[in-house]
């Protein structure tokens, strides 16, 4: 967020969402939130959104093979086409490597890997190559494909963790010298389904990694131990637990299906979003990280209701040296009453308060040619 001058009143915070057919640009002026741009293109779903600064965003199309590039207006109130390029179906979710020189992307659809030359500075991109997953490891039975769902950068910058959900494993990405090489970091036990992840850095060369599981509903929690001399990295489990806590079970654990997953700058509290639980709305789940002297692990500590269902993710407010540590949590249900909810967060305890500070319902956020077709609500939502 830009610096305010005392007594100015606050500029609105700059959202991107995606939806069906649809991309987005709102304000967020504290206590609500108002669309200032609606880029439509029928049949698409830009289910997520890669901003690049100054003035660039690189959208997926999770239903073809397109990735597209915008420039986003100076004020951030609108996005104008620039082009596309093809490379894998489905893919549904975009990292930088750490000079953004290169853009990794989780193929769902097609059970790979994409990797982009993103090094021109005016947004063109060249498609490099595709990993395929199946060439590694096979689908878990019941599985039909290998199914990335993630491509996240680790601390260091050079290697890329990436939850296949079909094939029950955690694979790790070589970017170094554009390598690309995929190797087998852990292994889950069928019908674990490990879809997204985050990093955690308790103090200098203590890395952990916690992952939300899709089908089991189950967070993992592992400790990483680098190599340097023979250039590794070993996964070890030290956890694993429900995503719902002991005492918030889902009224129905057959359709249940943990979503997103996101670490505070404080490197302490982790949010997972649980789907399609049977409940009047889902939920935000709040854990606590304690890295232990002996037995690192995340606590349970509460959850809250999402405003609508099936929110496939959600994001943390952004934070500079000025900010206010992330003190919002805007989330992104496809279904329900509330498309798009803004949840004050306590940095002091990352307690998340169950009185959303603004809501924007569904139906101002659903194509117009999809209003009578279920949870076509958006899947993404980013402060930029």
């Amino acid at each position: 967020m830009a610096r305010q001058q005392e007594g100015d009143a606050p500029a609105p915070r700059k959202l991107l969402i995606g939806a069906p057919f649809q991309i987005f640009t709102a304000d967020f002026d504290g206590s609500k939130f108002s669309i200032t741009s609606t880029n439509t293109t029928s049949g698409t779903a830009p289910s997520w959104l890669l901003p690049r600064k100054p003035n660039l965003v690189y959208a997926v199309d999770e239903n073809g093979y397109d990735l597209s590039v915008f420039n986003l207006s100076e004020d951030k109130t609108s996005l104008n086409y620039l082009s596309s390029a093809s490379g894998s179906g489905g893919v549904v979710f975009l990292e930088f490597n750490s000079d953004q020189t290169r853009i990794v992307g989780a193929a769902y659809g097609r059970g790979a890997v994409d990797v982009w030359d993103s090094s021109d500075p005016n947004g063109s991109i060249k498609y490099m190559q595709r990993i395929e997953a199946s060439k590694l490891v096979e689908p878990s039975p019941g599985q039909d494909s290998n199914h990335p769902h993630q491509a996240l950068l680790d601390p260091t910058g050079r290697w890329f963790v990436i939850p296949d959900l079909g094939g029950d494993k955690l694979l790790l990405l070589d970017s170094q010298d554009d390598r690309w090489e995929m190797t087998v970091a852990a292994s889950f036990p069928a019908g674990t389904g490990p879809r997204h992840g985050g990093f955690i850095q308790a103090g200098d060369n203590n890395t952990f990694y916690a992952v939300a599981s899709e089908l089991s509903n189950e967070l993992f929690l592992f400790q990483l131990h680098y190599a340097a001399a023979d250039a590794t990295v070993t996964f070890t489990q030290v956890q694993k637990q429900s995503t719902y806590g002991a005492a918030f079970p889902p009224a129905n654990a057959t359709s249940a299906a943990a979503g997103e997953l996101a670490v505070a700058p404080n490197q302490r509290d982790v949010y997972v979003s649980n789907r399609l639980s049977g409940n009047a709305t889902d939920s935000i789940a709040h854990f606590v990280f304690d890295a232990g002297e002996r037995s690192p692990g995340l606590r349970f500590a509460d959850t809250v209701s999402s405003g609508g269902i099936l929110p496939r993710m959600f994001s943390l407010g952004q934070t500079d040296d000025d900010d206010d540590d992330a003190a919002l949590l805007f989330v992104a249900n496809q279904g329900g009453e509330n498309g798009l909810v803004a949840l004050r967060r306590c940095n002091d305890t990352g307690a998340l308060d169950p009185t959303p500070v603004a809501t924007l319902p569904n139906k101002a956020l659903v194509a117009e040619e999809l209003a009578a077709t279920p949870n076509m609500g958006p899947q993404f939502v980013l402060e930029i």
